[in-house]
């Protein structure tokens, strides 16, 4: 059974292709890293199921298509932007493109439809209508299309795929592939039973000239296929491909009992067929097909077996080995040889050849993969992608790539600048090199370019969130390069975007390569790159001329190269000629020479670090090239922009000249004590004179200068007791009264605190009420305080221990005249303040009282007693009991005077009447034995013994009145006092009545004379 590997100038890698056929109806719709990571072996024989499993598919359904877009113009500096868009084709079914063929400025696009015949594709401004399930069909890019296809008009018989599209000089199309049934290509029609390859050409316009069939005889298994397809330079076609059993190869027909592989050479005018040839029997295949400008044909495909073409023969090194044959021009065999790995896969898609002979292989691979003057090792999945150069004769180069999945270029295209382009499909991060790149959908399209020497120079994919599969490329004469695939979703290049109308579109992306390259990676395309070898992302220029700012010696123009180096390259002034005029040098464009215009760039003309605003010397002299004089604290002290060595005649800039200045060196304004020192006060006074040099001042007392001195009494404040008045500086005793006693407040106690401010200020203030405690030096007299511990009093005018001070509101009418003044707490107040006095009782302090009793006189009813002050009934005794002389009836005016006094006391003798035994009789008053004589002696009738007791004795009323007169004959009893030689009674027992010898003895007879007794005889 021959093998109808399905191919193109994409030449169908592909993994992710044969895969793909496995889980859908039509290729490429899916790229998920599962299905990607089959191994190639499994690829390649699946790719024979194929056809079978898409002819099985019966999958019937409306489809309608979007007209194909107008071609949307992606700009590429330097280039014809006709040929540059991006665009679809389709319907809403399965569609893409398979492989593509340029020619001049255009190409030709293949592809296969997937599906029903119940739908309209439409490209441009045609439109197709498939008649088979599966149909191929084939387009110019310039909008004109052409079609083929199985069975009668209906096409119900039959289907087709296409496995190669060739492109001749002028536009016409060679197309080859598989087909079964009937097809009708224009007006010619071929007819396969099992399935067999075919091959037609159409004319620039697209109509079939002429349409061949392999036809294979034999049984189910007997087919054959083409493969590859190219024209040479005669317009000759070349095709390979894949036949088993009698293959007619029109008007030849060879044999082959196994799969084997052919070579076919046929008329570009008539179809006919000039030579073919076969040979690499086995498992084997064709991916690729070259003819080179002299005739020279390269064929490369897959091999698992060893395989021989003429006498050449080729053994596997590995599981799958790719083969390169080469043909001269007439068939003939010049070399084969291949490529293998122990153990591992290597399939070289694509084939492709330069100008000098270097050919270029684009694949996948295994493993380590080696060659003269190179080796690859596949590090980045099971199966990485690569690229190989092969020069005629000695070593050539090879570069890799890959991403976690199976990795295989599809296509290689070669520009006349020798820069390589190969593209494939990825599904995650893809790393090449230095670089790498990054799918957003399930796959995108990569697309890489490689430059001569053999080293990645830029990456890019579609970059949509869909599925792109890239399977061919393109290069026109303008080296303008196209990618043909698939899409769904949207894709977006630039400001263009292309969305499907169906489940998977053709994709045409034509692009200018230049635009990719970037030599020194800034993100600016080489082509646009004013500094195409040194990265400039901004592509700064400042002087606008061919070089950007980073590769241009002289950035902005002046003269001045810019290592010179140019302070100012870029950004400012350009395109003006830096010059230094000596003699003038206020009219140089750059006086210090370092490339910075000196009226727009350069802010320090002179270059000594002081910026000309601020420059007092804008343009100092220097000796060439540049001003090597900076501007420090050690050359400028004042940092004015002016050498102090030769230039600045005041080098501290504190506007006084240096002869003057004792700080030369040092800025500052002082007048007092140095000139031109530091005065960081402002006081005047230079620091180093100044005991307070951060404090204003203009004290000169006290051992500090210049201090803060707020009363300008020469003492600073911080000494200065009293910051705010100038008279007063000291308080030596801290009572807030100054010792100066001629200033203001001057403290009359300087030396002992106080707080009297009435008499005397600052002395001693006991009771707090601002007159001073009085001392030896200071008395009443003179103002101290007479009451030194009552705050409410401190006056006595007529110095009798009583306050002047009143809080009796009553008293308010009291005279003007009279000294003190009203005080709510008063207490002691003087009612007699002009007249000393000791009264204390009734309200009345201070007033006369006469007799001391507290009571003033006035109110005093007797003020001349101190023990009595009030006579309520006005008989001059006082009412008080426990006073002198009390009155005992002080309700009733009375005029006695002993023991009860003023009471009535009618006989005047001072007893009152109550208290007098003898009311009547002023010479007594009293009977103490209340014998009815007066005890007063002086009285009448006096008694001569007051206190006898005459109720038991008797008493006497003859010799004396009142006595004990035991015998009652009126004669007292003799006692110490009085004696019978006084007078007594001689007989006081006996009543008697005798005078002359005794007295009081019994006188029978009256004589005068005793009757004798015992103890007194005649």
């Amino acid at each position: 059974m021959i093998l109808p590997v399905f191919r193109a100038k994409a030449r169908q890698t592909d993994s992710a292709r044969i895969d793909v056929l496995l889980i859908q109806p039509m290729p490429m719709r899916s790229l998920s890293q599962s299905v990607i990571a089959r191994s190639l072996i499994v690829i390649l024989l699946f790719s024979v199921l194929t056809p079978i499993l898409l002819y099985d598919e019966k999958v019937v359904e409306e489809k309608e298509l979007d007209e194909l877009e107008e071609l949307d113009i992606l700009s590429a500096s330097g280039r014809a932007k006709a040929n540059h868009y991006l665009t679809k084709g389709g319907g809403s079914g399965f569609e893409y493109a398979s492989v593509m063929a340029g020619f001049g400025n255009g190409n030709i696009v293949a592809g296969d439809f997937g599906g029903t015949t119940s739908y309209v594709a439409t490209f441009g401004l045609h439109s197709i209508s498939p008649t088979s399930p599966y149909h191929t069909a084939c387009a110019q890019q310039l909008g004109r299309y052409c079609e083929f296809f199985l069975g009668s008009v209906d096409h119900s018989n039959g289907y087709s795929f296409v496995n190669d599209v060739g492109a001749g000089m002028g536009g016409e199309a060679v197309i080859g592939g598989f087909y079964s049934g009937s097809v009708q290509f224009g007006i010619q029609s071929i007819t396969s039973q099992a399935g067999d390859g075919y091959l037609a050409k159409t004319d620039p316009f697209g109509n079939f000239m002429w349409a061949h069939s392999h036809a294979t005889t034999g049984t189910n298994n007997n087919t054959s296929s083409v493969d590859a397809v190219e024209l040479d330079m005669n317009g000759d076609i070349i095709i390979a491909g894949a036949f088993n059993g009698n293959t007619d190869f029109g008007g030849t027909i060879i044999s082959a009992s196994s799969p084997s592989l052919y070579v076919a050479k046929y008329d570009g005018n008539n179809g006919q067929l000039i030579w073919v040839m076969d040979g690499g029997t086995g498992s084997t295949g064709i991916l690729d097909l070259h003819v080179s400008m002299t005739g020279e044909i390269i064929v490369g495909g897959y091999a698992q077996n060893a395989i021989t073409f003429g006498q050449q023969l080729y053994s596997n090194a590995g599981l799958v080995d790719s083969f390169i044959l080469e043909l001269d021009t007439n068939g003939v065999v010049v070399s084969l040889d291949g490529y293998g790995v122990p153990n591992e896969q290597v399939i070289i898609f694509s084939i492709a050849e330069d100008m000098t002979g270097n050919l270029y292989l684009a694949g996948g691979f295994g493993g380590t993969l080696q060659g003269p003057g190179w080796s690859l090792s596949a590090s980045q999945g099971n199966l990485d992608a690569f690229l190989i150069m092969e020069p005629p004769s000695g070593n050539g180069w090879a570069e890799s790539g890959g991403s976690s999945s199976n990795d295989s270029f599809s296509d290689v295209a070669l520009l006349s600048s020798g820069e390589v382009i190969v593209t494939t499909t990825i599904s995650s991060t893809f790393t090449a090199g230095t670089l790498t790149a990054t799918p957003t959908g399930g796959g995108d399209i990569l697309l890489g370019g490689i430059d001569s020497t053999g080293v990645w120079s830029w990456l890019d994919t579609t970059g949509s969130s869909g599925d792109e599969t890239g399977r061919a490329l393109s290069v026109n004469m303008s080296d303008i390069v196209t990618v043909a695939g698939g899409f769904d979703g949207t894709v977006t290049k630039g400001t263009y975007s292309v969305s499907s109308a169906g489940q998977f579109n053709v994709l045409l992306w034509a692009f200018d390569p230049v635009t990719k390259q970037d030599m020194d990676n800034d993100g600016i395309p080489d082509v646009n790159d004013n500094c195409p070898s040194d990265s400039n992302p901004t592509q700064a220029n400042t002087d606008f001329d061919s070089e950007g700012d980073a590769c241009d010696s002289d950035d902005d123009n002046d003269g001045l190269t810019d290592n010179f180096p140019d302070n100012c390259p870029r950004g400012g002034a350009y395109n003006w000629t830096s010059t230094q005029d000596t003699a003038n040098p206020s009219a140089s464009t750059d006086w210090d020479n370092d490339g910075c215009k000196d009226d727009t760039e350069d802010l320090d003309d002179d270059n000594d670090l002081i910026e000309d605003t601020n420059d007092m010397c804008p343009w100092t002299e220097y000796n060439p090239p540049r001003p090597t004089w900076v501007s420090n604290q050690t050359t400028d002290v004042d940092g004015d922009g002016c050498r102090d060595s030769d230039e600045d005649l005041d080098d501290d800039g504190d506007s006084i000249d240096d002869v003057m200045d004792d700080c030369p060196t040092i800025a500052g304004d002082s007048t007092l004590g140095e000139q031109g020192c530091i005065d960081q006060d402002g006081d005047g006074w230079s620091d180093s004179f100044d005991d307070c040099p951060t404090q204003a001042g203009n004290s000169t007392l006290g051992g500090k200068n210049a201090c803060p001195d707020t009363d300008a009494d020469g003492w600073a404040d911080v000494d200065d007791a009293f910051p705010n008045e100038i008279s007063q500086w000291a308080d030596s005793d801290g009572d807030g009264f100054g010792d100066n006693s001629q200033g203001v407040s001057a403290d009359d106690c300087p030396s002992m605190a106080g707080t009297s401010t009435q008499d005397r200020l600052g002395c001693f203030d006991a009771d707090e009420d601002g007159y001073s405690d009085a001392d030896p030096s200071w008395t009443t007299e003179d103002g101290a305080d007479a009451f030194a511990n009552e705050p409410s009093q401190w006056s006595d005018y007529d110095e009798d221990g009583f306050g002047d001070n009143w809080a009796n509101m009553s008293w308010t009418d009291r005279s003007t005249m009279w000294p003190g003044e009203y005080h709510a707490d008063a207490v002691g107040q003087d009612f007699c303040p002009t007249n000393s006095g000791t009264s204390t009782e009734g309200g009345f302090l201070g007033c006369p009282d006469s007799d001391d009793d507290g009571w003033y006189d006035t109110i005093d009813d007797l003020p001349q007693e101190s023990t009595q002050w009030i006579d309520s009934d006005g008989d001059g005794y006082g009412d008080d009991a426990e006073g002198n002389e009390p009155d005992a009836c002080p309700s009733i005016a009375g005029n006695s005077t002993e023991i009860n006094f003023g009471c009535l006391d009618s006989d005047g003798d001072g007893y009152a009447d109550a208290d007098d035994i003898f009311e009547n009789e002023k010479s007594q008053w009293n009977d103490t034995d209340a014998d009815g004589y007066g005890d007063n002696p002086n009285g009448i009738t006096p008694d001569a013994c007051p206190t006898s007791d005459w109720k038991f004795e008797g008493k006497s009323n003859i010799d004396r009145l009142g006595c004990p007169d035991s015998d009652v004959d009126g004669i007292s009893n003799p006692d110490s006092e009085w004696t019978i030689d006084m007078g007594a009674d001689a007989c006081p027992n006996t009543y008697g009545n005798s005078s002359n010898d005794r007295v009081g003895c019994y006188d029978a007879d009256g004589d005068g004379w005793s009757n004798p007794t015992a103890d007194w005889t005649i």
